[in-house]
């Protein structure tokens, strides 16, 4: 049985390229371990191969250089134990935070296909919501969002920056505003009292949670671009009136189809939501 190999082979038969085993043995971890006397060629042997197995299995699952060259210095099995141990730890907390991901993407998804079922079937609905947990980016006095939208979100960044938490950026978010009812029976535009960020569990350790009411909302898609929004409310306001409801409460705005995911302000989407009560 043939027991020595010359680079070229051992790439072969390890599916790896030449200048990879090259670069294993110019920085020490894997080198060939016979030299011909008489013509000089360097050789692996059949019995190094268990390392080389072993290199390709720790680089393979995430294993770094220095990792490898520590484990093949010293190895003994309370090294080899440790080693697994801290990258099984770094695994795991790597899958939880994929997990998140996986979640937040679906969410975004789920937020997109039913934006557009919305925009697709714009009537006015009656829907019954449970308690949803919120997480506020402000909640002040009422202003203008078409205006001062850039301001706050300045600020949101500036914010964020001056803690040392990561920027994820606001993408996957399902944004929504708390809406300033008494700008509805004034001159010009809807004002906002509060943004907030609809959360997928109901409490997350580094977030302060909040709760939007249950409760019965009459619900309208707005289609277009912001500043006509109150086209949009005043029809669902009229609607009521006629259909023997009352306002309950400050009326929700959630962001469906917005600049993240559309070029055309024409076909933006927001959800109108309204707590109401029966008239009796």
């Amino acid at each position: 049985m043939k027991r020595r190999f010359r680079v070229g082979e051992v790439a072969k038969l390890f599916q790896l390229s030449t200048s990879k085993l090259r670069y294993y043995d110019e920085i020490g971890i894997f080198q060939p371990k016979y030299t011909d006397p008489d013509s000089r060629y360097r050789y692996y042997t059949i019995e190094q191969f268990v390392v080389l197995d072993t290199i390709i299995f720790l680089k393979k699952n995430g294993f770094s250089i220095k990792d490898i060259q520590q484990h093949l210095a010293q190895r003994n099995p309370e090294n080899a134990k440790g080693l697994l141990e801290r990258k099984l730890q770094e695994v795991e907390e790597e899958m939880e935070r994929l997990k998140k991901v996986s979640e937040k993407i679906k969410s975004k998804i789920t937020t997109i296909e039913e934006g557009l079922s919305l925009r697709d079937d714009p009537t006015l609905t009656y829907q019954w919501f449970p308690e949803r947990p919120i997480s506020y980016y402000y909640n002040d006095v009422p202003i203008d969002l078409i205006k001062d939208s850039d301001e706050l979100y300045l600020k949101d960044l500036e914010e964020l920056s001056l803690s040392g938490a990561d920027y994820e950026g606001f993408f996957t978010g399902d944004f929504g505003y708390i809406v300033d009812l008494e700008s509805f029976y004034q001159e010009g535009p809807v004002k906002y009292r509060a943004v907030f960020e609809l959360l997928q569990q109901n409490k997350q350790d580094d977030l302060e949670t909040f709760y939007l009411d249950e409760g019965m909302y009459a619900c309208y898609p707005h289609i277009g671009p912001y500043e006509k929004i109150k086209a949009s409310f005043s029809f669902v306001l009229t609607r009521l009136k006629q259909e023997g409801y009352r306002v309950a409460g400050a009326p929700v705005e959630i962001a469906m189809l917005d600049e993240s995911v559309i070029q055309d302000e024409t076909a933006y989407m927001s959800w109108i939501q309204i707590p109401v009560e029966k008239n009796y």
